[in-house]
């Protein structure tokens, strides 16, 4: 009996193991270059969230500044005050990743 517990516990971590190794990585954003964006969001005083989808590389501007972000991996939620340079972005603005339109 102890056994057939230790044989199903072991095909049951292999399953598990399995499944995180075809799971998709999830990257984190990475800062780019102005030139490469694929669209430009502009963050206003009222602005509390964005919208953006999976590979797509986003200009954000701010006030005078401004910065680019490509949205590599999972779709998930990030907070764009802690994506942006120092000093540019002082409050929390939620941007909401999206799949792909062609993932669906």
């Amino acid at each position: 009996m102890k056994l057939k517990t230790v044989v199903v516990l072991a095909v049951a971590s292999l399953s598990l193991i399995a499944g995180f190794a075809l799971a998709k990585p999830k990257l984190a954003p990475s800062v780019s270059t102005p030139e490469a964006a694929d669209k430009m969001i502009v963050i206003k005083d009222t602005t509390k969230s964005v919208n953006v989808f999976e590979n797509e590389t986003v200009l954000f501007k701010v006030g005078d500044k401004q910065f680019a972000i490509k949205f590599d991996g999972n779709n998930a939620f990030y907070d764009l005050s802690t994506l942006a340079p120092p000093g540019v972005l002082n409050r929390k603005v939620k941007v909401n990743v999206a799949p792909t339109p062609a993932q669906h």
